[in-house]
């Protein structure tokens, strides 16, 4: 067995970074080209392994260097990291769909929006795809936050299973590495079971599941416990790993054409070629994959992957509304161009100031979050009203037809 590394090393690590733009190019590769990256929507599932070693990582070093888990810490980071970016970006597209889109839209598309501005939109599209009128999901400008909800709800609790092991090794003198080995692996292998049986059954509701999906942040987080750091092996070892990950990851996504057994046994490929490339880390030898993950192009998307999986959808969707047609291929590329500033702005002037802790947002966190919730509840306020309103303009307009017949 490998032994527990020390949770030292900064999780700023070049093959995350390679596989976060990995993963973000695969889900925009589907969205844009359906046919090239069938199974795009695997990238992801990079995210989510990437999100399990990430945060259990940063969790554990604050336990070995404070002795505790602070909670009210952790979730303040990751409001500032995540919430600024993803409430502009519903806020942009609820003004867009008030402006652009048939009020006929507007029922589903407010209800999908307040469910994403809540963190509950994987729910959601779980519900809407038992109702045979939504069964098929129609797509909506909001639809990709269904992962950002599953995201944040594994955030809600994961911490709480980690101070649970720590309190347990407190109690029984025992390693808390090992003891969040046993409870992260329990919890892991019940996921991934009720995975296997949910695909079985509706692989919708396995494919929305925070229950079904958890087991993929759980081995992100159980390599982290043993494997903090790029393990010290023969580079040439390393580097044939590193390949066989990006494989793993690389050939599923354009060759699987059967979603409908989606998330199932299938998913375990991608998921495992991610840990593979965690695992391996940058190994120096001249054929690894290592120069090309370094390369400045790669770590920029790694960069902006969050902003760039928000603003690409709302991107794709609200074009043929503006152009009154389907979006050609050529149409596509400059979308996808457009998409890449708009991300790289978004990056430099919304994620950085929250998320690196300029004195003013670190300082007054109460007014930072007073402020996000004034947002959410516009965002809500604007779904809940919008739709009411066309609804009753449509019983006026129902009425002084039945008058003036």
């Amino acid at each position: 067995m490998v032994s527990p590394a020390p949770f030292t090393r900064s999780t700023a690590r070049p093959e995350i970074q390679a596989l976060r733009a990995v993963a973000v190019g695969a889900v925009v590769l589907h969205h844009g080209w359906p046919a090239v990256a069938p199974a795009g929507y695997m990238g992801v599932d990079v995210f989510f392994v990437v999100s399990g070693f990430l945060i259990t990582g940063l969790l554990m070093r604050e336990a070995e260097r404070t002795g505790r888990i602070s909670l009210s810490q952790f979730y303040l980071r990751r409001a500032r990291r995540i919430l600024p970016a993803a409430l502009v970006v519903l806020f942009a597209i609820s003004a867009l769909t008030l402006a652009l889109v048939p009020r006929s839209e507007w029922q589903q598309w407010f209800r999908e929006i307040v469910a994403s501005a809540l963190y509950f939109e994987n729910w959601q599209l779980a519900i809407d795809s038992q109702l045979p009128q939504r069964a098929d999901l129609e797509s909506t400008p909001v639809q990709h936050f269904w992962s950002l909800s599953v995201e944040e709800q594994f955030y809600l609790f994961w911490p709480l299973l980690l101070l649970l092991a720590l309190w347990i090794a407190a109690r029984r003198a025992s390693s808390s590495v090992r003891v969040a080995l046993v409870i992260l692996g329990a919890a892991s292998a019940a996921s991934f079971v009720l995975s296997l049986v949910l695909t079985a059954q509706d692989a919708n509701l396995a494919y929305f599941s925070t229950l079904a999906r958890t087991w993929e942040f759980g081995v992100g987080g159980m390599l982290a416990l043993v494997a903090a750091s790029p393990q010290p092996v023969h580079a040439g070892l390393r580097a044939a790993v590193s390949w066989v990950g990006l494989v793993l990851i690389a050939v599923p996504i354009v060759t699987f054409r059967s979603p409908e057994v989606f998330p199932g046994l299938v998913v375990v490929i991608p998921v495992a070629g991610t840990l593979a490339v965690i695992w391996a880390g940058m190994p120096e030898v001249p054929w690894s994959p290592t120069r090309m993950a370094a390369t400045r192009p790669v770590q920029w998307v790694g960069d902006v992957s969050y902003s760039l999986y928000l603003w690409h959808w709302p991107i794709f969707m609200f074009t043929p509304y503006l152009t009154g047609m389907p979006s050609p291929p050529w149409l596509m590329v400059l979308l996808v161009i457009i998409s890449l500033v708009v991300a790289g702005a978004s990056k430099r002037w919304i994620e950085d100031p929250f998320r690196q802790g300029r004195r003013a947002l670190s300082a007054r966190p109460v007014m930072m979050l007073g402020g996000l919730g004034v947002v959410v509840a516009v965002i809500v306020g604007t779904g809940m009203v919008a739709p009411g309103v066309v609804a009753e303009r449509h019983v006026a307009c129902e009425h002084d037809d039945e008058q003036g017949d």
